[in-house]
């Protein structure tokens, strides 16, 4: 008779093998990369170009020429045969077809976690430009919500409990900040944190202030985000202290800020009394619970190098605010 321990140890190892075989691996590919799947005919073409200029358009936030998106092509026979293009964050299949197929369809984790694939089905290119035009922001807002998430994932590995705890006592709520960062500036209405190295800088200013029925305007949020920068956020020459660069005019938008109504506020940050700048994201939005608004404010200075990927890691952790009850 074969010993009963050996029985249970074979049914716990066959279970956890199937278990495996049905996880999926996580998704990948750089940072803001898109997969687009056609011939490289149409790729280099007509189709190749209105994808070229919407999704590479440049980005109107950074003080450089940096693509929104950055897009990679490969075949359909080279995608359906290899697990490694199956497996990417972002991608866009294009399907000419005169088959009666749903012309849009948008497909969530199909071959890998945290993974969103755009099909289009399609009989020709007109129909193709049509429909890709309809749903472009759509596909744009999707994609970025994949990184934040994948971004927000990864840092809550080395979330930096210091950072959580502040802000829980500070605003109720955190933010979910790799260990990298360090307290800067803490007192009862304003928190800064911000991460040093040789080759930048990346910093998030969290204030709460009173609110007033200019506060979603977008010069009321320049005001609120020059008076802090102003008084907490100093340069290396003495006297020297950020505000927010005019030449370069702000753009403001109304967002979803995980479930609140919130303005985000994109632009470029320079130095009062030195040469420094960079670009900057803001959110703000209004606090019901404690009935004040609340401004989340990232920064990044790295002379000489791409911010779009460090700016976009700024906006991950700051939708990654969570309530925490008190």
């Amino acid at each position: 008779m074969r010993p009963l321990f050996l029985t249970v140890i074979s049914a716990f190892l066959l279970t956890a093998c199937n278990l495996e075989r049905n996880v999926q691996p996580n998704s990948g590919g750089r940072t803001l990369e898109v997969l687009v799947v056609c011939s490289r005919s149409d790729f280099e073409g007509e189709v190749g170009d209105t994808l070229r200029a919407a999704l590479m358009r440049p980005n109107p936030s950074l003080n450089q020429a940096e693509p929104m998106f950055t897009l990679a092509n490969v075949a359909m026979s080279a995608f359906e045969r290899a697990d490694m293009f199956q497996r990417m964050r972002s991608i866009i299949i294009i399907n000419f077809t005169q088959e009666n197929l749903r012309p849009f369809m948008v497909r969530r984790d199909v071959w890998a976690n945290n993974q969103v694939v755009f099909q289009f089905n399609v009989p020709d290119r007109e129909t193709f430009f049509t429909l890709f035009r309809e749903n472009q922001a759509l596909m744009e807002q999707t994609f970025f919500h994949r990184e934040h998430a994948r971004m927000i994932s990864t840092f809550r590995a080395t979330e930096s409990f210091i950072i959580s705890d502040r802000l829980r006592s500070t605003f109720g709520f955190r933010l979910v900040a790799p260990d990298q960062f360090r307290v800067r500036t803490s007192n009862p209405n304003f928190v800064s944190i911000n991460r040093e190295t040789r080759h930048f800088g990346q910093n998030i200013m969290v204030h709460s202030y009173p609110f007033t029925a200019n506060s979603f305007t977008q010069e009321d949020i320049i005001r609120v985000r020059n008076e802090i920068s102003q008084r907490y956020i100093f340069g290396p020459i003495e006297g020297s202290f950020m505000t927010t660069e005019y030449r370069v005019p702000p753009i403001s938008r109304e967002v979803n800020f995980n479930g609140r109504f919130a303005i985000e506020t994109r632009g470029l940050w320079r130095l009062i009394g030195d040469f420094m700048g960079g670009p900057f994201v803001n959110y703000v939005f209004f606090d019901e619970e404690r009935n004040q608004m609340i401004m989340i404010d990232g920064f990044v200075h790295a002379p000489g190098r791409n911010k779009r990927d460090l700016l976009l890691q700024l906006e991950a952790i700051a939708y990654s605010i969570d309530r925490i009850e008190n």
